[in-house]
């Protein structure tokens, strides 16, 4: 047998050292330390360095090929000066170098073609993790951020910051709620899900000639609605089951949450999970019930365990969940922003992404899923059939 060179020899053994090492600690229950240096304040401001620690953080959530660019849309009721919004968000980004730096201001393009580009184009290391637009007329504000520098709620603190304005939503943070004790014995399970009883999947509608690339994105702005996460999701479920012809499948819907409250806004990623395995005809009553008492998922050990990683990439057709609900509540926001559209991010196959969010007026739903995978027109079809649903 060949033998290897010394360098690829003490690669390996590297590898291996640390591969074992991690997995006594996962299969102990201690917790992974995944990348210290990405805190706050001890982060190099280099675009490249913060978008690898990103990477890291949402490595092995799903899908490795999605863009994970998470979009908030603002529709202002008055104008903002491009300069003045580069002004607002370099100075915070020096506060929060894990944002790879300050964003330029895209001052072109039409509102839809501009949220698309964001939502759709993966982040490479060579620009920061925040994409700011102010584009048409009535001017719209257009804000994301790669999902392993800031979450959901930290896209709203990126809003206050944009605008100069206090900002808070009603979520109430899960930072008592008990987490999983071991992710070994989660992604035990896990393995046996997508192996013997695999999440049911949205029937997809692909395009004719689908090329892969980008994501679609539909909305449907509403007058405030007084439904909460359990009532969309409920929805959700009723829906799925409906656009599968009636088949009754394993419905496993992934719950956005937040480790923090809505009044500790900060443009970081303290994101947490919920899995709920939801059976046919779940009402919004059973949903809150399992949303109440269903324990955290436990974070994933760093994705540069070569071990879990590989394990991941072999069952990735099989892994995640049918669909995703994320709400960032009812969100209040002085100055100029008159409404609010979320689009979260979707993974997995024929991945489908539900977001949530209300101002003091209108309540705003999307469907966001890969382009490879639905039409508009079948989006928009979803969306409808959910609002439908809640109503």
């Amino acid at each position: 047998m060949p033998r290897l060179p010394i360098g690829s020899r003490r690669r390996l053994q590297i590898v291996s050292i640390r591969s074992v090492a991690i997995l006594s600690r996962v299969h102990s229950g201690e917790p992974v330390e995944r990348d210290p240096g990405r805190v706050p304040g001890r982060d190099s401001s280099s675009a490249h360095e913060a978008w690898l620690r990103a990477r890291a953080t949402v490595g092995l959530y799903g899908d490795p090929t999605v863009p994970w660019s998470i979009v908030l849309q603002a529709d202002l009721s008055e104008p903002i000066e491009a300069g003045t919004l580069h002004a607002r968000l370099a100075a915070l980004s020096a506060r929060y170098p894990h944002l790879g730096g300050a964003p330029s201001v895209v001052a072109t393009g039409r509102p839809d073609e501009v949220r698309d580009d964001f939502a759709g184009r993966p982040y490479d290391g060579r620009e920061p993790l925040v994409r700011a637009a102010l584009v048409g007329s009535p001017p719209v504000l257009l804000l994301a951020g790669h999902h392993g520098a800031v979450d959901g709620l930290g896209l709203l603190a990126l809003l206050g910051a944009a605008v100069d304005q206090p900002v808070r939503t009603n979520v109430v943070g899960m930072r008592d709620r008990v987490i999983a004790p071991s992710f070994a014995l989660a992604a035990a399970r896990r393995v046996g899900e997508a192996v013997f009883a695999p999440p049911t999947r949205v029937r997809a509608v692909p395009p004719a000639r689908p090329d892969g690339r980008g994501e679609v994105l539909v909305a449907e702005r509403l007058p405030r609605l007084r439904a909460g996460t359990a009532a969309v999701t409920a929805a959700a479920v009723a829906v799925v089951q409906d656009w599968n012809g009636g088949r009754h499948g394993r419905v496993v819907a992934a719950i956005g949450a937040s480790r923090r409250d809505g009044d500790d806004l900060t443009p970081e990623h303290r994101a947490a999970y919920l899995r709920l395995r939801l059976p046919p005809g779940a009402d919004r009553s059973l949903v809150r019930t399992m949303l109440e008492n269903q324990v955290l998922e436990p974070d994933f050990p760093p994705s540069r365990n070569v071990v879990v990683r590989l394990g991941a990439r072999v069952l990735a057709r099989r892994l995640g969940a049918t669909f995703l609900v994320s709400n960032l509540g009812a969100v209040e926001i002085g100055g100029p922003v008159a409404s609010l559209t979320f689009y979260p991010q979707p993974s997995g196959p024929s991945g489908v992404a539900v977001g949530v969010v209300s101002t003091t007026a209108a309540t705003a739903l999307t469907v966001r899923a890969r382009r490879r995978d639905f039409t508009a027109a079948a989006a928009a079809d979803l969306l409808a059939r959910l609002v439908a649903a809640l109503r």
